[in-house]
């Protein structure tokens, strides 16, 4: 080959990954945020019509129809009116006819038609009184009077209700505090500053650390969990007006239905270790090397995510159609096996017989069709395709690893959905005021995102809790104070 060959053959290559890089700056600029992957259809299917001709008139024909369908009268839909909760609290307002004489009337019946009303934030003042006795036969005994109760601010004019109510607006509903601030101006509450909401708002993330710990412990102690990552931003102490990045690290357990955050400055291997000292078990995870460097220094067995692997092919659908629709495809059925399960609710020994019988089969082929692909002469190494190809077939063990036990997860899409109210609320209070900050708000991201795995109404749960910890004292016992580990007929008083 010559060297003007060589050239070409060069410059049509870098041609090529010049548009794929394109054609993915495009979908990302302008294309559905979604990664939905509809089959196309079976090639071995037969045409409907031979000819032009007969699909011209089949197209009148679906022409006329649909003219002699719309001619039809069509028939009343009925309107299904939504009813309200009983437990909404009612309040009648009777109306009555105009110009009517109602001592001669008698009532034969009545129409109800129930609004939903709303009324501001109902705030009030909770008075705490503590009546002083003395004994009037014996005066020297002094005066009897109950002790000031203990509060979770003990020094402050808010009740634990309140401070449970910041902490609902900020990690639940992603409200900046300051905004929290303006509605209760608005309720005519004017003197109560942002400083007074911030020390109360991270106070209540002090004294739940030790529950937080807890939790921490009992994560670690289970024999399979997820775990990722997402950044936040967080101002520097050191530097005032600049800022630099930080990371939650996170872990899930689909079994308990409970999720631990923890804050570290680094995106290290360091700070994964600080997530995970001395767990042995399995860990499921996406491919960033930190999880790997750990699998290698402690008893873990490493899984990855079929998501992120299948999100590759995604990527590379413009640049190589038929290779990425292969995959898709084949994955495809491989999430409708698990829908399968989900939707009759099969446990996990039931589980891991339909895979073991429907799943395996089709990852048995898949393996095989990667490493033909792999060593295929014309994939372009650096081609979406090719990186695609390979990220997942080094990754092929673990991805097959939920295929063969019934615990396990396809992905780690319980573990992301875990972390996206962090990305609503970066959007909205933008950064965390320092390192401290941080770590705050990661203790009060895991026990409002555990109670949100339960459906329990946050404010009426925190409310409790916050009342819990500042009367008594927080033991290993108090571990049965988190939705996960409560007593049953306990949590369902905090659900609606």
């Amino acid at each position: 080959m010559t060297a003007l060959e060589e050239e070409n053959k060069a410059l049509k290559e870098e041609i090529f990954l010049l548009k794929a890089e394109l054609s993915q700056l495009k979908k990302l600029l302008f294309g559905a945020k979604r990664e939905r992957f509809i089959s196309e259809a079976n090639p071995n299917q037969g045409l409907l019509f031979e000819d032009q001709s007969a699909v011209e008139q089949a197209c009148e024909q679906a022409e006329e129809a649909l003219i002699k369908k719309k001619k039809r009268k069509k028939p009343r839909r009925v309107i299904q009116r939504n009813t309200f909760p009983d437990s909404l609290r009612r309040e009648d307002e009777p109306i009555q006819p105009e110009g009517v004489d109602l001592d001669h009337m008698v009532k034969i019946g009545e129409d109800v038609t129930e609004l939903l009303a709303y009324v501001p934030a109902d705030l009030y003042v909770k008075r705490i009184i503590r009546p002083r006795y003395v004994n009037k036969a014996d005066e020297d005994q002094g005066v009897a009077q109950a002790p000031v109760p203990a509060r979770l601010i003990p020094k402050g004019m808010v009740d634990e209700s309140l401070v449970a109510q910041i902490i609902v607006e900020k990690i639940l509903f992603h409200t900046p505090i300051h905004r929290f601030r303006k509605k209760l101006k608005q309720a005519g509450l004017s003197f109560i500053s942002e400083n007074n909401l911030y020390n109360w708002f991270h106070s209540a993330a002090h004294s739940l650390l030790p529950l937080y710990h807890l939790l921490h412990q009992d994560l670690l102690a289970q024999p399979y969990n997820q775990a990722d990552e997402t950044r936040i931003t967080v101002l520097s102490k050191n530097k005032p007006g600049s800022s630099h990045r930080g990371y939650f690290w996170v872990l899930n357990n689909p079994k308990l239905r409970a999720v631990f955050f923890q804050y570290d400055a680094r995106r290290s291997t360091k700070a994964g270790e600080a997530l995970l000292p001395d767990f042995s078990g399995i860990l499921q995870s996406d491919g960033y090397t930190v999880y790997e460097t750990i699998e290698r220094k402690q008893e873990v067995q490493l899984i990855h995510c079929m998501a992120h692997a299948r999100r590759k092919f995604v990527e590379a659908q413009n640049t190589d159609p038929p290779r990425a629709n292969y995959f898709l495809e084949r994955v495809r059925k491989l999430y409708l096996i698990e829908r399968k399960a989900r939707e009759v609710k099969m446990s996990d020994q039931e589980r891991l017989l339909l895979r073991q019988q429907e799943a395996i089969p089709i990852l048995d082929d898949l393996g095989r069709w990667l490493k033909e692909q792999y060593t295929s002469p014309g994939l372009l190494p650096t081609s979406p395709i090719s990186k695609a190809i390979a990220y997942t077939l080094k990754r092929w063990k673990g991805l097959c690893a939920y295929a063969h036990d019934g615990q396990l997860e396809i992905d780690n899409n319980l573990v992301e959905n875990t972390i996206r109210p962090v990305a609503l609320g970066r959007k909205n209070y933008l950064f965390a005021g320092s390192d401290e900050a941080a770590q705050n708000l990661a203790c009060l991201y895991s026990i409002v995102g555990t109670c949100d795995k339960y459906g329990v109404n946050v404010h009426r749960y925190l409310t409790w809790l916050l009342r819990q910890v500042a009367t008594q004292k927080v033991t290993a016992e108090a571990l049965r104070w988190l939705p996960h580990r409560m007593d049953q007929e306990l949590l369902k008083t905090f659900i609606d």
